[in-house]
């Protein structure tokens, strides 16, 4: 029975092509890549190759990392998340209207040990900023950007492997270079994607998506309202056990009129940590009033803004 103080934190990052030393000791101070790092890595050059191929806007700082970074096996291909060991979580997503303009609310489900427990805020070289929850050293699971765009993703139900990007990267990306939805949208059908992934995406002109990825291809639902672990068909698999189609029809019924505290109840909030499928944060993202503000169930909270000092919160997550 699990029964476990998580520390969270919210960091302040400097821009990464400028400072990648300092990016270097976040990383190896946040996270342990070596699950990660591929048995028979790709040459270094391929690599590179296919960065510059699909997201060569990324190629800056990259490059400025792996400068900085160990010279092991592999540590170029770690860095660009390119056909790596896979991971799976879990997830729900909804765009809310309970403010009187759109938000996006999810819950991120997955494995206490797994997650870093960071948020972030950096800055980008072009005055821009990201701000999310991080993961895979300079990726992100979900996020907000100074144009208002935010995304966030969840496990699509298939696990179909290929030769792609892994989604946090991704997730970078779209942050780093995208302002509204369907320009991300148009980004995602031009990249090649490592594992089956839902992507929801909101503006702040309102619009809003899910993006079903895979390395079979892409596929867009506008103006869906929310996704949970499947696509347009149900996998029978191992998720099933975690109520992904019960999920998704509550949250469709619910129709946007959703707040933080609902994703803390029935079915959407799980307990089971042991089982890698705990909830470890509830986040609804504002591109409106360009904030991040982070839920836990006992009314503990963090809200980031890109003026927002670093801070630290230690959260209970308990299976009781």
């Amino acid at each position: 029975m699990v029964n476990e103080t998580k520390p969270f934190w919210f960091k302040r990052l400097p821009v990464l092509a400028s400072h990648p030393t300092v990016w270097a000791s976040h990383i190896a101070q946040h996270w342990s890549m070596e699950a990660f790092r591929p048995q028979n890595p790709m040459d270094p050059e391929k690599v590179r190759l296919a960065l510059s191929d699909f997201m060569p806007e990324l190629l800056p700082e990259y490059e400025a990392l792996l400068s900085v970074s160990p010279e092991r096996p592999g540590e170029a291909q770690l860095l660009a998340m390119y056909n790596l060991p896979p991971f799976f979580s879990g997830c729900s997503n909804s765009i809310s209207h309970r403010l009187g303009h759109h938000t996006l609310i999810r819950n991120y489900d997955f494995s206490l040990a797994g997650f870093s427990g960071v948020f972030r805020y950096e800055p980008l070289p072009d005055g821009g900023w990201i701000m999310g929850s991080a993961e895979g050293g300079w990726g992100y699971l979900d996020g907000l950007n100074h144009h208002g765009l935010a995304a966030a993703i969840t496990f699509g139900g298939d696990f179909t492997v290929g030769n792609g990007f892994s989604i946090p990267l991704i997730v970078r990306y779209l942050l780093a270079t995208s302002a509204t939805v369907p320009e991300a949208v148009e980004r995602l059908y031009s990249i090649p994607h490592r594992l089956v992934q839902n992507i929801s995406l909101l503006d702040r002109e309102g619009r809003f998506s899910v993006v079903y990825t895979s390395p079979e291809g892409v596929s867009a639902a506008d103006s869906l309202i929310c996704c949970t672990n499947h696509q347009r068909r149900v996998q029978d698999s191992a998720h099933d056990e975690h109520r992904t189609v019960e999920r998704f029809d509550h949250l469709l019924r619910m129709g946007g009129a959703v707040s933080p505290q609902d994703f803390h109840k029935e079915p959407l909030y799980h307990r089971k940590f042991s089982n890698h499928f705990g909830t470890l944060y509830t986040v609804e993202i504002d591109p409106v009033t360009e904030t991040v503000h982070y839920h836990w169930p006992e009314g503990q909270q963090l809200l980031a803004t890109p003026a927002s000092p670093e801070a630290e919160i230690n959260i209970l997550l308990s299976e009781n």
